[in-house]
């Protein structure tokens, strides 16, 4: 590890099911990082077996270094108090522990592990941001689809097109501890019950006005509906535009080009053949359940009912 170049701070969060999607994320990365940095990965997990921590482990470089960090404790301390619904798991909430857990740091990003990154991630992390709290690209679901867009405004009060992504995020790490975030999000969180999206939510309700809105391309979902700008920085795979669920995904090209340079992709093409009509139906059952949620807490929030 070369302490001379300046240090860029990552921080994934994974469990086992999200280890080979993680790779790839982390492949794509490492192949286009510039070799001016030193590239500090940190990955927060509270159980991950040893085949998929030694492969993880093992993808650092030169000028990368990767380490898993456990946040068990942290977890533990909120007890049952983070919500969770469908395929989400604990692992979404751990960016709140980044701030307290790493003081050696005063800004970093977080990475969702669903990702490629086309590009030096050091031009992401050197966006001029001033003392805003977080930087971060526009939610394009709450744009593109109506129910979302309505459900932030109503429920959060936030207007659509200042609802930003939570997957990618330039975060100040420094004011973050001196805003105290991580306690006004266990505060909330006793009081307010976001089940949509969950963090994201939480996040905007936290960060309101104290943001960066960067371009769409550092954050670009994988679907058809949205235009492509150029260039497309960060690949973005949710929801059910997922190429090793899918064939037929937009920008699934560049999702395999990086799978097939990890240990996974023999599992992950294995996964996307096999993929069955009851996991296909499961998908929509999901996806229409998340549409009836928002819906729901949409019409609770008009008649002054705080979800």
């Amino acid at each position: 590890m070369n302490l001379a170049k300046p240090i860029v701070p990552i921080f994934f969060a994974v469990d086992d099911n999200y280890a080979p999607y993680l790779a790839v994320a982390m492949r794509s990365l490492i192949d286009n990082a510039s070799n001016d940095y030193q590239y500090n990965i940190h990955i927060l997990i509270d159980k991950l077996n040893d085949q998929n921590t030694a492969i993880l482990c093992g993808m650092a470089a030169e000028n990368v270094h990767i380490e898993t960090i456990n946040v068990t404790n942290k977890l533990d301390a909120l007890g049952d108090m983070l919500h969770l619904r469908d395929y989400y798991t604990k692992t979404t909430y751990y960016r709140f522990f980044i701030p307290a857990l790493f003081p050696q740091y005063d800004r970093g990003l977080y990475l969702d592990c669903d990702i490629v990154v086309n590009g030096d991630i050091s031009q992401l992390y050197n966006i001029p941001m001033g003392d805003l709290i977080l930087a971060a690209a526009p939610e394009e679901v709450m744009r593109m689809i109506d129910v979302f867009g309505t459900y932030a405004e109503a429920v959060l009060d936030i207007p659509r097109n200042e609802y930003f992504s939570a997957g990618i995020l330039v975060m100040n790490l420094d004011k973050m501890r001196r805003v105290a975030l991580e306690e006004q999000f266990v505060e909330i969180l006793g009081r307010r019950t976001f089940r949509v999206t969950q963090d994201q939510d939480y996040l905007n309700v936290l960060c309101r006005g104290d943001f960066l809105l960067l371009d769409t391309a550092w954050n670009k979902t994988a679907c058809y509906e949205v235009d492509v700008d150029t260039p497309v920085n960060i690949i973005h795979y949710k929801i059910n535009w997922k190429p090793w669920h899918y064939k037929g995904i937009r920008f699934e090209e560049d999702f395999w080009y990086y799978a097939e340079k990890t240990p996974y992709a023999n599992m992950l093409y294995t996964m996307r053949n096999g993929y069955s009509d009851a996991q296909i139906a499961n998908d929509l059952l999901q996806y229409e359940n998340l549409v009836a949620q928002a819906l729901s807490d949409t019409a609770k929030a008009r008649q002054g009912i705080l979800v």
